[in-house]
């Protein structure tokens, strides 16, 4: 007589909502322990890290703008 394994499917399912369970349950912890009174960093003055805006037309120091003609 043959034995073969019976593996049960559900048992991958339960693994499965377990794992999302423990990561829905962890992000509650991490939301709620969080200081909510901690400072917020200042944030840096002038510059727009060297990106062109054009509402401004400035450009980065460190562009060479050449044209074709």
């Amino acid at each position: 007589m043959s034995e073969t394994a019976h593996k049960d499917p559900s048992s991958n399912w339960l693994i499965f909502f377990f794992v999302c369970f423990a990561l829905v349950m962890l992000g509650i912890v991490i939301f709620f322990a969080r200081d909510i009174n901690k400072e917020q960093p200042a944030k840096p003055a002038g510059g727009h890290g060297g990106m062109i805006l054009p509402i401004d037309g400035q450009y980065a120091p460190h562009v060479e703008i050449r044209r074709a003609v």
